[in-house]
């Protein structure tokens, strides 16, 4: 009778971590510590001329929870396949048991409208390129933008029970 109970205690002690794991899953959610953005226009001329082109930076810092982004104003490519990109650096590390996270995002416009983009997230420091390709199929002008921002992953119990 004694190991019964021994076996019903830990089945029980089991479901109710894995329960208060489960909520507090689905309590998280994340929350924009500090963003920010820059843009400019991308003029794609008649012409067939194509090249790789630096757009600009971004960085985050965890410590102060300081993010900026910088890039040029405007820049002239032709209507062949061009290649943006920007510079991306993330500094500070995470505090321990901390859950920020830098998210950087590089999107072309082209002439009609449609967006061209990537996202590269970081929890730790680093640095790196983001880069797109764009090969519109006609001249005119289109833009681009460069988001800088940080997360933070946060418990909101209102969440679970609403």
């Amino acid at each position: 009778m004694n190991k019964k109970i021994i076996w019903c205690g830990i089945v029980l002690i089991l479901v109710l971590a894995v329960s208060l794991a489960y909520v507090v899953s689905c309590a998280r959610e994340d929350v924009i510590v500090s963003t920010t953005d820059s843009g400019g226009r991308v003029v794609y001329l008649d012409n067939n001329s194509h090249g790789t082109f630096t757009l600009g930076s971004a960085f985050a810092d965890f410590r102060g929870n300081r993010v900026f982004s910088n890039t040029i104003s405007s820049i002239e490519t032709g209507s062949g396949s061009s290649t943006f990109t920007a510079i991306w650096k993330q500094e500070g590390e995470n505090e321990l048991g901390g859950t920020k996270k830098a998210v950087f995002t590089l999107t072309i416009w082209d002439p009609v409208g449609v967006p061209h983009s990537t996202t590269r997230e970081s929890t730790r420091a680093y640095s790196g390129t983001l880069s797109v390709r764009c090969s519109p199929l006609e001249p005119g002008e289109g833009r681009f933008l460069l988001t800088s921002t940080i997360y933070e992953s946060r418990l909101n119990f209102s969440k679970v029970f609403s």
